[in-house]
């Protein structure tokens, strides 16, 4: 039998961390700013006294989150340089950081492995197609340079192939497009590659047409990884935008998906109960995680349908008109209000992705300033949009599978059920990897990515429902 942790041994200041750290996150949000200040002053003191695990280095971010909060009410007039300090990150620096997460983490390598499937399925026997990709931070070239080279060994060889690409960095779209132009050429793939430098969120819905480049008589795939919860973002006050109109004429959909929600108990923290009812749910169970504390209980957030989005699933049913949609996103629950419980379930998440790439960096042996570089640059970034801004301000909206789903419906989407193949080329790319610990799990014919049984990212895939009349 293992003997219990020394009062002062390294997973006993752990436990005493994790704890410091949400307790200082629940006095911030009622306010108590002193005593706020005592729980971060001990939290910084057990960081330091901690080896650079994963917990010790997600502190330093997380605790100097907490610590412009502290200050931001006492200088209201820097409050906005609270937020969006002036250090900010050079493009170069986030564009190779955004690379090494790509070639560490195993995660998104396995979702472009299913969402090419995904495709290449929906578009079988088509002679003109269009993919437009509205890329996550973490693309890069190799996951469109395998599409090539997927359609090309079709039995009846690649079709007329159009593919936009919608990314942030202009530098990186011309770097891709000519990549991609110069294997479509070795392949003798007819390709041609629309590139339009920009973010989901600042996208001219009312013109998709004119902005993607769409043309007739091609057959449609939408591709969004780790984008489309930016659209999320709103008022925090408005828990929806339905009006009772749409409430009444949408009824049935969203009574069908709420029973899916409920029947759902969000994850605790630290291998807690995250409500009495919890069940031996083999997708909410709660597993070992580098946090030895159990937070409060979260509670699933009231459904969301802000504008943005609303206006954005509109006009790609009716605009885009695709055969298929996969959306892949994080695997968290961070869209609430509360402050307190988005930042004991942004603390869970991010422990695990960090540990994550601790074990994928030993694995592979890459240097560890390499990791640390992916840490400060996407990671400590997205953390600080999570725990800084709030209201419409904040685009890190993640959100569960099946509060997804429920808008995917309501939409006017029908989930698409991932066949065999696609499953098992989504877990033998987890287990080529070589790093134990990066599991797969099938759930409603979708696909978990998951961290020693912590669900961190989610694939799914969606056609719109002609039979369906519903107005968002």
């Amino acid at each position: 039998m293992r003997p219990p942790p020394a009062e002062n041994g390294p997973d006993r200041r752990l436990a005493h961390l994790g704890r410091a750290l949400c307790e200082c996150a629940a006095d911030v949000e009622a306010g108590s700013m002193e005593k706020a200040a005592r729980w971060l002053s001990r939290a910084t003191g057990l960081a330091a006294a901690t080896d650079g695990g994963p917990l010790p280095r997600l502190a330093v971010p997380v605790a100097d989150c907490l610590a412009r909060r502290l200050i931001r009410p006492m200088v209201p007039a820097v409050a906005d340089a609270l937020i969006d300090p002036s250090d900010h990150l050079d493009r170069r620096c986030v564009r190779a950081a955004r690379r090494s997460f790509f070639e560490l983490s195993p995660f998104p390598k396995a979702a472009v492995a299913v969402a090419n499937r995904v495709i290449l399925e929906a578009m079988e026997n088509e002679k003109n197609v269009h993919v437009i990709d509205f890329a996550g931070p973490a693309a890069q070239p190799c996951q469109w340079i395998q599409l090539l080279r997927d359609f090309r060994s079709l039995p009846e060889g690649a079709p007329h192939l159009r593919l936009t690409i919608v990314h942030d960095d202009e530098e990186f779209l011309a770097k891709v497009s000519e990549s991609l132009v110069d294997e479509a050429d070795r392949l003798d793939v007819p390709l041609q590659v629309h590139c339009v430098a920009g973010q989901i969120e600042t996208l001219d819905f009312s013109d998709l047409h004119g902005v993607l480049g769409l043309k007739s008589g091609e057959a449609r795939a939408i591709v969004c990884t780790l984008r489309l919860h930016r659209l999320l973002a709103a008022a925090d006050e408005a828990a929806s935008s339905f009006s009772a109109g749409h409430r009444s004429n949408q009824t049935a959909s969203v009574a069908r998906l709420q029973q899916m929600a409920s029947n759902s108990c969000p994850l605790s923290i630290g291998g807690g109960a995250a409500c009495e009812e919890e069940e031996e749910d083999p997708y909410y169970r709660s597993p070992a995680t580098p946090l030895g504390f159990v937070s409060p209980p979260l509670t699933t957030p009231p459904f969301q349908m802000p504008p943005a989005l609303a206006g954005f699933l509109s006009a790609a049913r009716a605009t885009v008109s695709p055969k298929i949609v996969v959306l892949a996103e994080q695997e968290a629950s961070h869209n609430g209000v509360s402050f307190r419980k988005r930042f004991a379930e942004a603390l869970h998440h991010y422990a695990a992705v960090y540990d994550s790439l601790d074990a994928a960096a030993a694995a592979y042996r890459r240097p560890p300033a390499e990791r640390a570089e992916v840490e400060r640059a996407v990671l400590s970034e997205e953390i600080r949009d999570l725990l800084l801004r709030d209201g419409a301000r904040r685009r890190e909206r993640h959100d569960r599978l099946h509060q997804w789903a429920l808008r995917m419906e309501v939409a006017g989407f029908r989930g698409v059920p991932l066949s065999y193949i696609a499953l098992r080329q989504g877990d033998d790319v987890l287990r080529r990897c070589g790093v134990g610990g990066c599991e797969s799990r099938e759930h409603g014919g979708c696909l978990l990515l998951c961290w020693k049984s912590w669900p961190l990212y989610s694939v799914s895939a969606w056609r719109p429902d002609r039979g369906a009349a519903y107005g968002i």
